[in-house]
């Protein structure tokens, strides 16, 4: 699958602020992934909001129903 760079800019757009740490550091990992560097990535384990909660549950009925979009189908 070939995801142009124009649409992770999109995707970074997205982005949360409360976020954006999260993400940079995700993507610093990747970008220097053989680099011999170690880059550390902090795990948010702080409780899910009710919100969130609720999202997570419509992802799994989601799932569950095989009710998903398929990322080169958006793009066609």
């Amino acid at each position: 699958m070939s995801i142009r760079k124009e649409d992770l800019h999109l995707l970074v757009d997205l982005v949360s602020e409360k976020d954006t740490k999260l993400v940079y550091d995700l993507i610093r990992v990747v970008i220097e992934k053989n680099n011999e560097k170690e880059i550390v990535v902090e795990a948010d384990n702080s409780p899910l909001t009710e919100k969130e909660k609720k999202i997570l549950k419509q992802a799994e009925v989601d799932i569950d129903n095989d009710d998903l979009l398929d990322w080169d189908d958006l793009h066609a």
